[in-house]
């Protein structure tokens, strides 16, 4: 799962050779892998010299892949590829989605997972007991020895030029019903890319609601509590896009 191509993508790296070093006794653990040489690969079967440097090479480059593919590769249960996004987006280190997922087993409200888009208590749990497992963190303490970031990467400035417009840098929304041109997800990007954050459920903290048609108990709480409600066209009045 680590090596696949949507976590760590390590290219010649497949399930019958992964049995080789497991059956030798090479490999016990992912950060194994990256104790390996190219002599030890290369006396292996079917695994010559230059096979042997390419894998090498394909294991320390692995090390640069973005940090939501680092989490996918974990293989935390109920953790996908589409959760590892939402996730990585939302807490941008091992060590403050760590924080999040230990201080859930407190009284903090609201809870900081669940407030994640598509983030439910079933997967809070399980992120709960995986940090919560001396072994895990130990070994995520094993993969930062060896060189991975287990963070998002610093943006890059864009050579001095001035900052991209970010028109909802710092505000909170909550998607609710059918929008009439955009898909849930397809407004969630274009909130994030403008600087915004999507969450999960509404408080008073929470800037505005997105209601489209079928809108449920998420545009009631809204209207209760005050909250700033949108409608797709409102949306696009904030990001300053054609609806076109």
């Amino acid at each position: 799962h680590w090596v696949s191509k949507a976590a760590l993508d390590v290219d010649g790296l497949g399930i019958k050779l992964i049995e080789q070093l497991v059956d030798r006794g090479l490999v016990a653990s992912i950060p194994d892998l990256y104790r390996l040489d190219a002599a030890l690969l290369s006396s292996l079967e079917r695994m010559g010299d230059t096979s042997a440097a390419k894998l090498v090479a394909a294991l320390e480059a692995s090390k640069q892949q973005p940090w939501h593919r680092q989490l996918y590769g974990l293989g935390i249960h109920h953790v996908g590829e589409v959760n590892a996004k939402a996730l990585a987006r939302a807490f941008l280190s091992a060590a403050e989605l760590e924080a999040a997922a230990l201080a859930a087993d407190g009284d903090e409200a609201p809870d900081q997972l669940t407030a994640v888009f598509g983030i439910g208590p079933e997967i809070a749990q399980s992120l709960r007991q995986w940090f919560a497992t001396p072994a895990n963190r130990a070994l995520l303490e094993q993969l930062a020895v060896l060189g991975f970031s287990l963070a998002a990467a610093p943006e890059q400035d864009g050579g001095g030029g001035p900052p991209p417009a970010t028109p909802l840098a710092g505000l909170t929304f909550v998607l609710t019903g059918t929008l009439p041109s955009l898909s849930r997800s397809a407004a969630q990007a274009l909130i994030e890319a403008a600087g915004g954050k999507v969450i999960g459920s509404v408080s008073r903290k929470t800037n505005h609601v997105v209601a489209g048609e079928e809108a449920g108990s998420k545009l009631t709480k809204a209207q209760e509590l005050g909250v700033s409600v949108l409608d797709e066209e409102g949306l696009r009045a904030l990001l300053g896009t054609d609806p076109a």
